[in-house]
């Protein structure tokens, strides 16, 4: 009887990681920032689960999933965990709590978080049971307390305002066949809620949709409102017969005072975008037949949000991230690449040098640093490294490494 629940929770278990793939990684062609700041909330990006920051410093994992921190003041990297005699090693789930180090975070979707006044807020979430759970503590993981458990798959960017968290909750709709096995049918039900971190009640703010291969995207906070995006197909998507099931795309805002939910664009008008103060930065693919084959050009647009207007920027023929109220792109130019980025705030652009930028890989913008990947040009492998927002800019290679591989 072990054994079958074992294979039923492997089999959930894959099931939803093919979820993420199809859903989550067909259409995140760029990376955002991993915090951007409105004027009453925080919107936080995860798909990256890269790191997030607090007023002094970064948080971030490293590859074998322990928590450290970067402190802008002493800009050194120090591992979360401040309990005596700790060997800072991999616990599993048999073991004492005595002998837990505070840093390592087992869970496979372990690394998303945030900090609010004195106090570290970090997510668990398990793919077999479909659940998360959210885990108060002190800033160095003392004193954990779990403040609810919820019905979801993956931890989605979301919001923070004040004491409540806005979400996107994702359920995998399974069914049994006639060996009592959990199979997907295809489709998801997906819907917006609200998680008070002082009580940990619950509240769904829409209704929870079902549809096939769907999923519903935070993309901002601005005046009030959170915008969304909700995707799906209108037939069963198999992964590779993206024209015929007909990928939809529509967009939305929530007023929270109003407790209101309102379409603003729909049918694909562009497929993605990054919500920077009252400017929507979007993106439609140009010239592709389908998703899976990606697209050769990307139209990269402005709108603005008070006045309803649009401006169009730059047909791209790459498109990197969206990141520190900038938009990094690439040009192909008889065979060679040049790259630049667009100030959305200035309206200008400026061209980065290729022996600088192609190597680099930007995953977040915090206080005056980037939080970056830069490749080995042999191997291809790289390392994780902060730097100076300046230095960046000024193509000044003045990394500082963080820890990333396991210590011996």
């Amino acid at each position: 009887m072990k054994d079958k629940r074992r294979k039923i929770r492997l089999f959930v278990s894959v099931a939803i990681l093919l979820f993420l793939v199809i859903t989550i990684g067909s259409y995140v062609l760029y990376r955002k920032s991993a915090q951007v700041t409105g004027a009453d909330a925080q919107y936080y990006d995860t798909m990256q689960n890269a790191g997030f920051a607090s007023d002094d410093g970064i948080y971030h994992t490293n590859s074998t999933g322990f928590l450290y921190f970067f402190d802008y003041h002493t800009k050194q990297d120090v591992i979360v965990c401040n309990k005596p005699n700790c060997t800072h090693k991999a616990w599993y789930q048999d073991t004492p709590d005595e002998q837990r180090c505070n840093a390592y975070l087992p869970d496979a979707l372990g690394g998303c978080g945030f900090v609010l006044e004195d106090s570290l807020y970090m997510f668990n979430a398990v793919l077999a049971t479909q659940t998360s759970s959210i885990v108060q503590s002190g800033l160095d993981r003392t004193g954990q307390k779990e403040i609810a458990s919820f019905e979801n798959t993956v931890i989605l960017p979301f919001v923070v305002d004040g004491e409540c968290l806005y979400m996107s909750g994702t359920a995998i709709l399974t069914e049994k066949d006639e060996d009592g096995m959990e199979s997907p049918t295809g489709e998801n039900e997906t819907w917006l809620f609200k998680l008070d971190l002082q009580t940990g009640e619950i509240t769904n703010l829409t209704e929870r949709k079902r549809a096939y291969s769907s999923d519903l995207y935070i993309v901002g906070f601005y005046n009030g409102k959170i915008y969304y995006r909700e995707s799906y197909f209108e037939k069963k998507y198999d992964g590779k017969n993206y024209e015929e099931a007909k990928h939809q795309v529509d967009w939305y805002s929530y007023d929270i005072s109003a407790d209101k939910s309102e379409q603003i664009y729909e049918d694909q008008l562009f497929q993605e975008a990054y919500l920077y103060e009252n400017k929507f930065i979007s993106m439609f693919g140009k010239d592709g037949k389908s998703m899976e084959n990606r697209y050769e050009q990307f139209e990269i647009a402005v709108w603005d949000m008070d006045t309803g207007e649009s401006q169009s920027i730059v047909t791209a023929d790459k498109l990197l991230y969206y990141v520190d109220g900038k938009v990094f792109y690439v040009m192909e130019e008889e065979e060679s690449q040049r790259y630049y980025y667009y100030d959305i705030e200035k309206g200008k652009t400026a061209e980065m040098n290729r022996g600088f930028m192609e190597y680099i890989h930007v995953w977040g913008a915090f206080g005056d640093y980037f939080l970056v990947t830069k490749d080995d040009p042999d191997t291809g492998i790289g390392d994780f490294f902060v730097i100076l927002k300046k230095d960046f800019y000024n193509e000044k290679e003045n990394y500082i490494p963080l820890t990333w591989k396991e210590e011996s």
